[in-house]
Formats: structure tokens, sequence, C-alpha cells
């Protein structure tokens, strides 16, 4: 059992392996949080995906956080897939 076990997350900024969101993310996972990530544009969302599904994420969306409706669109997925989060990470 990890200390995170049940909780939900969402990491905003990962941009490639060596990113610090994605450092966290991993610690994360490992202590048993449910991860959900977002990426800005088809070149980062090349990158994201593949290391959000190696951690069995359930939500990889696109947010732009200068669009309101982005952020919008974003929070009414979460809703849908997690209810609520517990935990956000912002390394953008």
């Amino acid at each position: 059992m990890g200390l995170l076990d049940g909780k939900k997350g969402l990491i905003m900024g990962v941009a490639n392996d060596h990113s610090i969101a994605w450092g966290i993310a991993q610690a994360l996972h490992a202590e048993g949080a449910n991860l959900g990530f977002t990426y800005v544009g088809e070149a980062l969302e090349r990158r994201v995906r593949p290391l959000a599904e190696s951690l069995g994420s359930r939500l990889i969306e696109p947010c732009d956080v200068q669009s309101d409706e982005a952020i919008d669109t974003l929070m009414g997925r979460i809703r849908e897939t997690y209810g609520s989060l517990d935990i956000l990470i912002h390394g953008i």
C-alpha cells in the first residue's frame, strides 16, 4: 500500500521523460496515485501520451492554460473521469 492509494491527481507540464513534472508523476504513481496528464499541441502529445499510458493514465487531455474555454473543458473531463482531484501539479 502506498501513501497515495486512491488519490487522484493531474499533472500539467510534462515535456519529456527528463521533465521535473515527469519525475513528480513517477513518484506519485509509485505511492499509488491515479494520474491524469495534459499537453499543449501535437508535438507535446506525441511525447506525453506514451509516458502517461505507461502509468496507466485514464485521462490524457489537451489544455492551453491561456484559454478559459480549454480549462473549462478539461475540468469537465476531470469530473467525468475522476469526480474530483486530490493533487494538482502545475509544472508549466
